[in-house]
């Protein structure tokens, strides 16, 4: 995940790359996924979720906190 210019070479070479609601323009353009949520706002846990319901092992990652 990354917000700024300097961050696009290491963006461009993820699997996976994204970026959060208040990324430079640039950066939103070339991730694969952007958050809805601003930088310190959230972002990092909203990728987290995204990324691990994509894999479909959310609710096992989450489990003992739910009590499920």
């Amino acid at each position: 995940m990354g917000d700024d210019l300097q961050d696009l070479p290491v963006l461009r070479r993820a699997g996976f790359s994204a970026a959060p609601a208040d990324a430079a323009p640039g950066v939103r353009a070339a991730v694969h996924w952007v958050s809805a949520s601003g930088g310190g706002r959230g972002a990092a846990r909203e990728c987290i979720e995204h990324v691990l319901r994509a894999q479909g092992i959310w609710r096992t990652a989450v489990a003992d906190y739910l009590g499920s």
